[in-house]
């Protein structure tokens, strides 16, 4: 199946709807099929132009997620870096998205599920190796992104993407941790005191 590279397609928001363990199961054999093939972390249903609200994650083990609704969010976001097989250009070119650190999703086949960074709470990463290396953070960003899919809402999309104005209206306290990239194009963790020179000298913030 070819994947659906049309965005005004894929802004068609997808609503729920039952169905049977045979119907899930068909679906579920076609997305793990589809995503071997095209490659990814994730895929909707929708992608591979099926109008089911279906969703498969696979960061830790394959999760489908069947009429997927979110009923919590935590007030805590990171930046992240994220592609799309439905959009080559962001494929050459990853965006920049703003995400829940974790959330709660209720589905028709798993029930509740949580989906949260294993980091343990109130503890940060101590930089950018150990915050991309957190496998639940990334389960958790690729869960929203094809959630987001099913509700019709892309990583390009300014209601996701992180902007240079929100840098602008963020405050940031002289020890808060902040992710930069560093004038040489690396990114590290430090506290805002330590980046307020890097950033004079051609760094930024993510």
């Amino acid at each position: 199946m070819a994947l659906i590279k049309d965005s005004n397609k894929l802004k068609k928001p997808i609503l729920p709807k039952p169905m049977s363990q045979e119907e899930i199961g068909v679906i579920s054999d076609k997305l793990k099929k589809e995503l071997e093939k095209h490659g990814g972390l994730g895929l909707s249903a929708n992608q591979i132009g099926l109008e089911d609200r279906v969703c498969l994650v696979n960061v830790k083990e394959p999760l489908i997620l069947v009429n997927p609704k979110v009923t919590e969010v935590s007030k805590e976001t990171v930046v992240y870096i994220e592609q799309c097989l439905s959009l080559d250009k962001t494929m050459k070119k990853p965006v920049q998205t703003l995400r829940h650190q974790s959330f709660t999703v209720e589905c028709d086949n798993l029930g509740t599920v949580i989906f949260s960074p294993d980091k343990k709470e109130g503890e940060q990463w101590k930089d950018s190796e150990e915050f991309y290396a957190d496998e639940g953070l990334l389960e958790s960003v690729c869960a929203q992104h094809e959630i987001d899919h099913l509700n019709g809402i892309l990583i390009t999309d300014s209601v996701r993407r992180y902007t240079q104005t929100i840098r602008r209206e963020k405050k940031y306290g002289r020890n808060e941790r902040v992710m930069v990239k560093l004038p040489n194009g690396d990114t590290e963790f430090m506290k805002y005191k330590k980046a307020e020179p890097l950033l004079k000298a051609g760094g930024e913030i993510l």
